[in-house]
């Protein structure tokens, strides 16, 4: 496995996590909002959100050896 191809595919899962809990702005408005508090609570939400599919990558593909010779047999 190559480095290039992890990462996008992890960054893939971070940003589509990152992407659905984000929609939560639309579903209560009053609560994530532009104000410090709202900003806040949306960050979390977001980083919440993100995580979950990114530690669920990262079970599915664990971090590529950095050497050649590992790979090879």
């Amino acid at each position: 496995m190559n480095w290039k191809a992890w990462l996008h595919g992890f960054g893939a899962a971070v940003i589509g996590g990152a992407a659905s809990a984000a929609a939560a702005t639309f579903a209560e408005p009053q609560d994530f909002n532009f104000t410090h508090a709202g900003l806040i609570a949306l960050a979390k939400v977001v980083a919440a959100g993100a995580a979950m599919p990114a530690l669920a990558y990262l079970k599915q593909s664990p971090l590529p050896n950095s050497t050649k010779d590992s790979t090879q047999r």
